[in-house]
């Protein structure tokens, strides 16, 4: 264990075929800290986890020895193995009810004694995945049988979708402790983004209230870092305390400019647990300091997405809070959500099959010709829609709009309809661009609870 605990790596990396870079500063000393107390390079170090986690897999039959899996991230493993985490374990496909993640241990050195260092980092969503995010209670669920991977007792409680990734991961990182076993107290940082964010929360609120994985595997809370990007909301506040004194120490990091946070919305009673910090948006600093954030994050986006300029909304986050309203006017209630019937190119949807048929049929991957007919039909839907003032009632209408005109469709309309906003302001780069360059201060000023 004589390895220094500071470094650098710079390694490339490629997201959804756009290539990037980034000096991976580290730090782990930072890890003497306690986990109850928020720290701004811990939080930047996480997001720097998360989003070379997003790096593309290339197909390596060799890999499989190490991780278990048939393919490695180029990006990724450079980092991981000049840090010198001596076991891994990288997963970047996942089923419907699943997320993908990576695992990685070592022993490390510090002031405060040795321990062993887990990091636990689960990727947003990955094609299939979405189905899940739309599916707060379990209704479509594939896995494990059918019946995923949490239980039902949940269900109306917590978002479904999101516990089944959360007890997925729960014992893919139990199995992976016990089978590279340390003779030091555990530390273990767990962190991620969009779906993986709400997967680090409900994990982190169930490893901080068992004490650990059970079986032995004890960890103290002082020695359980959380932190997730671009967190959803995921549980009932009515059946919910999710200010629980127990998960302060759960840190999620959002921007007002970004659509997925507000899902599932607060209008309809929704939230998450932890305390919640936000980077800049133009609801929430003078124009000047949004401005000069803009400029000042620009250079470190065309690093990570490289020559790709940040097209933040034009108007802030007006746009996502007229379609966070509209949405949660169609589903005062979950119920309401999957059983409400309404007009979209004159069929009869609920908002649950709405969003199934038209942004998750999309996003779900072109793996078969089935995926391929599910996304002609998602676009013809959605772009429909959108302008169909007849057969598409207004909530619908407005949503398509949204997608259409504020994202472009993910492309689907070769870039002549909308541009990326959405995409931008969501991507975990944009989360990373912005903490490199708001200072500690300025985030906390900005704490929604």
């Amino acid at each position: 264990m004589s390895e220094a605990l500071k470094g650098t790596v710079s390694t490339n990396f490629t997201i959804l075929g756009n290539k990037g870079s980034i000096d991976f500063d580290y730090d782990l000393s930072l890890f003497n800290n306690s986990a109850k107390d928020y720290n701004h390079e811990l939080c930047r170090l996480a997001c720097k986890f998360v989003t070379v986690g997003y790096d593309d897999l290339t197909e390596d039959e060799s890999a499989e020895a190490v991780s278990g899996y048939p393919w490695t991230q180029y990006g990724l493993k450079k980092v991981l193995d000049e840090i010198g985490f001596t076991h891994q374990e990288i997963q970047p496909k996942a089923d419907r009810d699943e997320v993908s993640y990576f695992i990685a241990s070592k022993d490390v050195e510090l002031e405060s004694g040795k321990f062993n260092l887990v990091v636990a980092a689960f990727i947003g969503s990955y094609k299939k995945t979405w189905f899940s995010n739309f599916d707060p209670y379990g209704v479509d669920r594939v896995c494990n049988g059918g019946k995923g991977y949490a239980g039902d007792d949940e269900k109306g409680i917590i978002h479904l979708g999101f516990a089944d990734a959360r007890d997925y991961v729960f014992g893919k990182i139990k199995s992976f402790i016990e089978r590279n076993k340390s003779e030091y107290p555990i530390k273990i940082l767990i962190t991620g983004h969009s779906r993986g964010a709400a997967t680090a929360n409900l994990l982190g609120a169930k490893v901080l209230s068992a004490g650990g994985f059970g079986d032995g595997i004890e960890i103290d809370t002082e020695n359980t870092y959380i932190y997730g990007f671009a967190t959803p909301n995921y549980a009932d506040v009515k059946k919910v305390d999710i200010k629980d004194e127990r998960f302060k120490q759960i840190y999620n990091i959002v921007s007002p400019e970004d659509f997925v946070t507000e899902v599932l919305p607060k209008g309809c009673g929704f939230g998450k647990y932890g305390t919640v910090y936000s980077l800049l948006g133009q609801d929430n600093s003078s124009l000047s300091d949004y401005a000069q954030e803009k400029t000042n994050v620009q250079p470190l986006y065309e690093k990570y997405k490289e020559n790709m300029v940040y097209a933040p909304y034009k108007k802030g986050n007006k746009d996502v809070r007229k379609v966070a309203k509209v949405m949660a006017e169609s589903m005062p209630s979950l119920d309401a959500f999957y059983d409400k019937k309404m007009k979209e190119c004159f069929n009869d949807y609920t908002p649950f099959e709405y969003y199934k048929y038209t942004l998750c049929g999309y996003v779900a991957g072109d793996d078969t010709p089935e995926d391929k007919e599910n996304i002609n039909r998602a676009m013809k839907l959605m772009l429909g829609s959108a302008f169909d003032l007849i057969g598409t009632c207004s909530t619908y209408r407005k949503i398509s709009k949204f997608f259409v005109f504020k994202e472009g469709l993910g492309g689907a309309t070769g870039n002549k309809i909308g541009k990326e906003y959405f995409n931008d302001a969501h991507r975990c780069e944009t989360y990373l661009a912005y903490l490199m360059t708001m200072s500690e201060q300025t985030l906390m000023n900005n704490t929604e609870n």
